[in-house]
């Protein structure tokens, strides 16, 4: 029987052998961090201009914070997609690496088997 960390290590010569692109790992954790960044300054940001602007009596100053608490969850939002765009990235890469991988496994099985009978 194969071990798991032997299975792993053929994953990864296999994978190795097919040159296939898996991005830049450096760039995908960097991109992935700064969009939680930007995801918690958002939040954090929108929180604090909203919570001043209730000390705040003259209408004009209260919509300008509200206009701010408004873009600093437009930032959120952005950041959110950024985060999720890198996160669902590297995961659905794996995921496909994997599944071409078994399929070819899979593939080699049935060959096998046909060219035995």
């Amino acid at each position: 029987m194969e071990t798991t960390s032997d299975r792993i290590g053929q994953f990864k010569a296999d994978v190795t052998d097919m040159n296939l692109k898996t991005g830049s790992p450096s760039r995908d954790k960097t991109f992935q961090a700064l969009g939680f960044v930007m995801m918690i300054v958002g939040v954090i940001g929108a929180f604090v201009v909203y919570v001043s602007s209730g000390n705040l009596d003259d209408q004009r100053d209260v919509t300008s914070q509200v206009a701010f608490a408004v873009a600093f969850l437009a930032l959120t939002v952005f950041g959110a997609a950024i985060f999720l765009r890198f996160a669902l990235a590297n995961f659905l890469r794996m995921w496909l690496l994997r599944q071409l991988y078994e399929g070819q496994a899979n593939t080699d099985r049935i060959v096998d088997a046909v060219s035995k009978r």
